[in-house]
């Protein structure tokens, strides 16, 4: 599943929050901010469900 900067996820081990970066070439990982304010680490495999996505950027 592709995830992108900003998109709020939820994984297949039941976390949630906001993802704050992206990284990895092989293996694809994520740096999510929990609704709690901790960090987790996640492999994008991980996620199961986009729960929102901020809207695309309209050019001119």
């Amino acid at each position: 599943m592709l995830v992108l900067k900003g998109d709020v996820v939820r994984t297949s081990s039941g976390l949630s929050g906001e993802v704050m970066e992206v990284w990895g070439i092989a293996r694809l990982w994520a740096r999510l901010r929990q609704d709690d304010g901790q960090t987790a680490f996640i492999l994008r495999t991980d996620v199961t469900e986009i729960v929102k996505r901020l809207p695309a950027k309209k050019g001119k």
